[in-house]
């Protein structure tokens, strides 16, 4: 008799021979891509997993992305799993896959070198139009800054000026989005970005109501007095903004023992973090934070 070949998944850059660990490091991308070639069902098949085998063979292929992914988690248990986040996963991978379409059309069709340039400089266009469009959408927003980096940054470098103070009149919150990928920080926050960009960004920054008005939902409000103690508010997995912190209180990375940050250190910066720890003496205070 033939033996069974078992193989690992490998989701989240992580081999996963097991449930468990499939829960743990359940990534929709890599799931999505695994269900689709049907290298899920085997792994399940080699795997023995026959109550697991039969519900996701039972999913239809012609559904949509969000609703794979919901059955995907409900027939594996993972916890901790919010539709919202799904849906923002979902609108990132939508439009990475468009751009691969749009490539593979231009390849296809060999373009002429200025249909390109007018085309690039025509989506850019659009995608600032778009960013509008949906300007209390952050999902959406955030999906677009990483169409704008992968695309358009060549545009963004010669544009990021004028972009500022059309998309901080138009759509606010793209600011905010466009600021959650690193190449774009140095143009508007920090010390290398344009003064009159900067500053602008320090007022809003230093107005709490203003804050509150443009991040809306999407703005995370800690008020508690921790004693003393370091509480943890995010986990190391949630990669976050730190919009600003009261004199007096301190953040840290998650697990980060010899890391203490004052608002000194935080504020006007947009300091990112990998999970967040605070540490405050005063339940009237506010942490003010947004994730990435």
């Amino acid at each position: 008799m033939a033996k069974t070949i078992k193989f690992n998944l490998i989701l989240d850059n992580y081999p996963v021979r097991n449930i468990e660990g499939l829960q743990e490091h359940f990534s929709i991308e890599d799931m999505l891509k695994y269900f689709k070639n049907g290298l899920l069902l085997r792994w399940l098949d080699v795997r023995g997993y026959k109550t697991q085998y039969d519900a996701v063979a039972a999913i239809n292929q012609s559904s949509d992305k969000k609703e794979i992914v919901m059955a995907l988690v409900k027939i594996f248990e993972v916890a901790e799993m919010e539709i919202a986040d799904i849906e923002k996963a979902i609108g990132i991978l939508t439009y990475l896959d468009e751009e691969k379409e749009l490539n593979a059309i231009y390849k296809e069709n060999a373009f002429s070198k200025k249909q390109i340039i007018t085309d690039y400089h025509s989506g850019y266009i659009a995608l600032i139009m778009h960013m509008e469009e949906n300007k209390d959408n952050m999902a959406i927003l955030k999906a677009d800054a990483i169409q704008m980096e992968r695309e358009y940054f060549g545009l963004f470098e010669l544009n990021y000026y004028e972009l500022y103070f059309r998309l901080i009149e138009s759509a606010p919150k793209a600011v905010f989005a466009i600021l959650t990928r690193d190449a774009f920080r140095k143009f508007w926050i920090g010390d290398e970005a344009k003064d009159e960009i900067y500053t602008s960004i320090k007022n809003i920054l230093s107005n709490v109501e203003r804050v509150k008005e443009i991040l809306g939902n999407d703005l995370k409000i800690v008020k508690r007095d921790t004693q003393g103690m370091w509480d943890p508010i995010e986990k190391a997995e949630i990669n976050l903004m730190v919009i600003s912190i009261n004199r007096g209180t301190f953040v840290k990375n998650e697990g980060m023992f010899d890391e203490k940050l004052s608002n000194t250190d935080v504020n006007y910066k947009l300091m990112k973090f990998n999970g967040l720890e605070y540490q405050c003496n005063n339940a009237s205070f506010e942490l003010l934070y947004m994730e990435v």
